[in-house]
């Protein structure tokens, strides 16, 4: 189970809105500033992701929760996104190699076999996300400085 903490946004009857905001491991890392990647992660902004969670507690806006899903989601989603494409890419590139097109057409049935790939893998995306079971595992305590009156 991958694990992640979130924050609850918004309750109803049926569940709870969360939030998470990707952290990026450039930031921390000491040769950030000569690093590409790290240059990258510098100049893209982190995007909050918003998901509903269907339960039944009773929680607050502003508490933080472990939420977890399971890692067979997690690859799926990964083969999809990176696998497809390129396999549909090559497969169809070598289809018009074997029926004797020129380059060109071997690029355009490779591009085209890329980009429906992309597309498949798009809407495996829009169907999973409806489809994915995040479970809340634990509420997070919360802290509170309470001032001492005198």
């Amino acid at each position: 189970m991958v694990e992640e903490i979130a924050t609850v946004v918004s309750c109803s009857d049926e569940g709870v809105w969360l939030t998470t905001t990707p952290v990026a491991t450039c930031n921390t890392c000491q040769v950030n500033d000569d690093c590409g990647t790290g240059i990258v992660a510098k100049t893209l902004t982190a995007r909050k992701h918003h998901f509903f969670v269907p339960c039944t507690l009773k929680l607050l806006p502003g508490e933080q929760v472990k939420i977890g899903l399971a890692e067979q989601s997690l690859l799926m989603a990964a083969l999809m996104v990176y696998m497809l494409p390129l396999l549909l890419l090559l497969t169809l590139a070598l289809l018009a190699n074997a029926l004797g097109l020129n380059e060109g057409g071997v690029m355009l049935f490779g591009f085209s076999g890329g980009f429906a790939g992309f597309i498949i893998a798009r809407r495996y995306g829009q169907y999973q996300e409806k489809h994915t079971h995040i479970h809340i595992i634990d509420v997070l305590p919360s802290l509170g400085i309470q001032q001492q009156i005198r």
